[in-house]
């Protein structure tokens, strides 16, 4: 049987916002994701990447993505723990490139990171399930 993880959100917020933990080096940082459903991979912010210590000649490649408005070539890298929602990635594949100014998120939480997971968000409590 697998756990179940319970984590709160302000359901009054136009996202759904959500802490995440990043370990590089040995150094832990903290962040505020929103979750994104409608995004097939997990993304920080360009300025974020460049503050854990991450630049282009350490991304593991590049890879062309669809925005709202168009098709972009943005950097894809692999980070050795990040952690949500009682879940811990190692080796975790995200890409970067720059969020809009004034959504004071860090970066958008995508399907990738719910891999073979159960996912449930009741916007009702503001609450969402894993398992």
């Amino acid at each position: 049987m697998t756990k179940e993880t319970k984590v709160t959100f302000n359901n009054k917020s136009l996202l759904v916002v959500v802490p995440v933990t990043v370990k590089v080096k040995g150094v832990i940082q903290k962040y505020d994701f929103a979750v994104d459903t409608g995004a097939s991979i997990t993304l920080i912010d360009s300025d974020i990447i460049k503050k854990m210590g991450y630049t282009e000649a350490r991304s593991i490649g590049t890879t062309h993505t669809v925005t709202a408005s168009r098709t972009e070539t943005v950097h894809e890298y692999s980070l050795d723990n990040f952690m949500a929602l009682g879940l811990i990635r190692r080796n975790f594949k995200v890409i970067s490139r720059s969020l809009p100014l004034g959504l004071g998120i860090d970066g958008l939480l995508g399907l990738n990171f719910f891999k073979h997971k159960e996912l449930n968000i009741d916007f009702k409590i503001g609450e969402i399930r894993i398992g």
